[in-house]
């Protein structure tokens, strides 16, 4: 993701409850939950966290933490795409400024900048992105599933299969919470541009040994809970768990569990 950790008022509150329960509800019109309803010059701001650990025998629990903030300008709703003014800050590293007419396409899936365009295949964002949901039936209505085939790798996950569960619907002000939960096997999309980059993940050995390490991945699971409002992104959490055999360039193993979890959360002046 971008990783977006959304840490809101009372709405992202409420909406992490009602993960945790059904309302029940009529059927209603998918559009009025998760298709973007934005105006020009309506301003979004999102708070965001991605955390990676991995804990095993031999080495010292490796922990990686990414968070900042999101700030959007939507500049132009055309019928090819939402265009947007961004300006992103991570903790710990320099503003790089705004940039403009960053668009998302309606496919809801498709980022482009400056002529290139590219999959999003973050675990979330600002608006709703059917990659790693699916196509939702055209009537929503709590309690209700459906099931998705994730056929690539994914920010922090496989590719593989997913259920996805109807929680709650509020018709009145468009607000829908689902939940996810799946399982896969293999890279993730992190995995792959760390071995595109050529710079392998280090450790630091229990005899205080720091060395470099290919990461060979086992099956994964995750699930999450997510809140959009109008097609915006409230409140989103997901956690995935795998197994891990960690491989030295001399042939040492180490088996190691990894859990990497995002949140992303809706400032509350724009809820």
């Amino acid at each position: 993701m971008n990783p977006h950790f959304r840490a809101v008022g009372h709405l992202a509150f409420f909406a992490s409850i009602f993960c945790l329960g059904i309302s029940l509800a009529r059927a209603e019109p998918v559009e009025a939950f998760l298709h973007p309803d934005l105006k020009v010059g309506e301003r979004l701001s999102d708070v965001f966290s991605k955390t990676v650990s991995i804990k095993g025998a031999g080495f010292k629990e490796k922990v990686d933490l990414i968070s900042g903030t999101a700030d959007y300008m939507v500049t132009g709703m055309t019928p090819k795409a939402i265009v947007f003014d961004e300006e992103d800050r991570y903790d710990g590293h320099p503003a790089s400024g705004p940039v403009h007419d960053s668009e998302i396409l309606r496919d809801g899936i498709t980022n482009c900048y400056a002529g290139k365009c590219r999959i999003n295949d973050q675990t979330s964002g600002v608006v709703f992105n059917p990659l790693l949901w699916g196509k939702a039936p055209d009537q929503l209505r709590a309690g209700m599933t459906w099931e998705v085939a994730i056929p690539e790798p994914w920010e922090i996950g496989p590719a593989g299969t997913e259920q996805v569960r109807v929680l709650r619907v509020d018709p009145r002000n468009g607000i829908v919470t689902l939940s996810r939960s799946g399982n896969g096997a293999g890279l993730s999309s992190d995995d792959q541009s760390r071995e595109k980059s050529g710079k392998p993940m280090q450790i630091t050995t229990t005899a205080g040994q720091t060395i470099e390490v290919s990461v060979v991945p086992g099956k994964a699971s995750w699930n999450g809970c997510t809140t959009i409002r109008r097609g915006v992104i409230v409140s989103d959490t997901i956690l995935v768990r795998r197994h891990v055999t960690l491989v030295s360039k001399s042939g040492d193993k180490f088996e190691g569990e990894q859990r990497s979890y995002t949140l992303l959360n809706l400032l509350p002046d724009a809820i």
